[in-house]
């Protein structure tokens, strides 16, 4: 009970004031209490073992730097947790310096071992003016209170260590956070001046394909289809990649504002079906109405249904079905998009929301970054999303499914990624940067 006790009190204590007040009103009330002339704290350093002075009161600097006072095999067994009371010390054989303690004005002293619950880490010394005797209760008493010291002490270094390891982590954060919208700048400069003469590469070479195509021969015309479609590819990516950055800069938060589920689900399935037609594939939507409006931003939303789709219908074969459903549940609207696809394997389920994967790494379809850039938006919006392969129901194909709370607003974190980011474009208009 005696641990527990000083546990708590050692805990009220460290939380109440500042440490080394705290110690220092232990040692001078511990002084006073036990009519002492001083009290001094010690404690062993780390690597050599050396005692060093913490905390003293009612003895001379000069004095506690003058080193040991006490023989060693005396000091070994206060340093293996044995207390240790000298009654006559100017004339006791274990004191090395006696003569020094007249000039003091010291009769008798008590050694103190103080303990936290790593072993001993030090010594209390009580210093008496006159000869004193204690009783088997009084030196408990006395050591229990040093043992309050030893874990009033490794306490307050536990918390300075996680301070200076929570400071260390909040600088670290600083960095990586300076250090990523270096990266998402560069990444957006980069990803545009790319984009610009890719354009008018695909431009002339589709210009090409459709004048001269009667003065070419098949290889030719094979060469020149097959650099379209690898800048089709390309431009692909680096429009993800656009996207991607202006996801993590906070660029379109400044298109959150109130629009109708009804309206973007509208145009979502309208734009699906100009997808999958074309590839025979039937798209069907299963909406239960009235759905609510939503502080969201409704192109992105939209761009969010119709990536899931395009996944849905580059996994579906000809005469397959994809279903579009929503509906309201409580505070949230749920919407999910399923296929009767070949699936996802149980292996590279738990990993399709990560950058740059892909399920077949030999596809030269997709860039791998469709379903993060749709994870990053339903994170922009505070929803959650998830997948299913199979699907439970009919045991084929790939179900994802994402919920957006129906009364979402800006967090502080995002005011913030806004702020910087309407600062971002400011600063780009000022230097004659083109908006991106």
């Amino acid at each position: 009970m005696r641990q527990q006790v000083i546990q708590e009190i050692a805990r009220s204590v460290v939380s109440a004031g500042g440490v080394e007040n705290i110690i220092r009103s232990l040692v001078e009330a511990t002084a006073r209490g036990a009519g002492a002339k001083g009290c001094t704290l010690f404690t062993l350093r780390e690597g050599d073992g050396e005692l060093v002075p913490r905390m003293s009161c009612g003895v001379r600097e000069a004095y506690l730097q003058k080193g040991q006072i006490i023989a060693d095999h005396a000091l070994r067994q206060v340093l293996k947790g044995n207390p240790l009371f000298v009654w006559d010390a100017p004339g006791d054989p274990r004191i090395v310096r006696r003569d020094e303690l007249g000039r003091e004005g010291i009769s008798s002293i008590v050694f103190l071992p103080f303990r936290d619950r790593r072993g001993v880490r030090g010594l209390m010394r009580l210093y008496f003016g006159e000869p004193r005797k204690f009783n088997r209760e009084d030196l408990d008493f006395l050591n229990a209170v040093a043992e309050l010291c030893g874990t009033i002490l490794e306490m307050a270094e536990e918390r300075e260590l996680m301070a200076r390891d929570a400071e260390e982590a909040r600088r670290s954060l600083l960095r990586m956070q300076d250090e990523r919208r270096h990266f998402l700048s560069f990444l957006s400069m980069v990803t545009h001046d790319l984009k610009s003469p890719l354009v008018a590469v695909q431009g002339y070479l589709k210009m090409l394909l459709r004048k001269a195509s009667d003065r070419l021969d098949e290889r030719m015309l094979q060469g020149i289809r097959r650099s379209i479609q690898r800048i089709d590819a390309m431009m692909e990516l680096i429009s993800d990649l656009l996207e991607l950055s202006r996801l993590e800069s906070g660029q379109v938060l400044a298109e959150l504002k109130e629009v109708s589920w009804e309206e973007v689900l509208s145009a979502a399935v309208e734009m699906a079906h100009e997808l999958a037609d074309p590839r025979g594939i039937h798209v069907i939507s299963e909406i239960q109405h009235p759905l609510p409006e939503v502080f969201a931003s409704d192109i992105r939303l939209q761009q969010l249904i119709l990536n899931l789709v395009s996944n849905s219908v580059r996994f579906t074969p000809r005469g397959g079905r994809i279903t579009i459903r929503a509906r309201r549940e409580n505070d949230m609207v749920t919407v999910s998009v399923e296929d009767d696809g070949t699936g996802i394997e149980p292996e590279k389920l738990p990993h399709i929301f990560e950058e740059f994967f892909k399920g077949d790494p030999e596809s030269t379809e997709g860039t791998g970054l469709g379903l993060s850039i749709c994870k990053r938006i339903v994170d922009m919006h505070h929803g959650e999303i998830w997948a299913e392969s199979p699907v439970r129901e009919t045991g084929r194909g790939t179900r994802v499914t994402f919920t957006i709370p129906v009364g979402v607003t800006c967090e502080l974190g995002d005011r913030w990624k806004m702020d910087e980011a309407e600062m971002g474009i400011a600063a780009r208009h000022g230097t004659g940067m083109r908006d991106l």
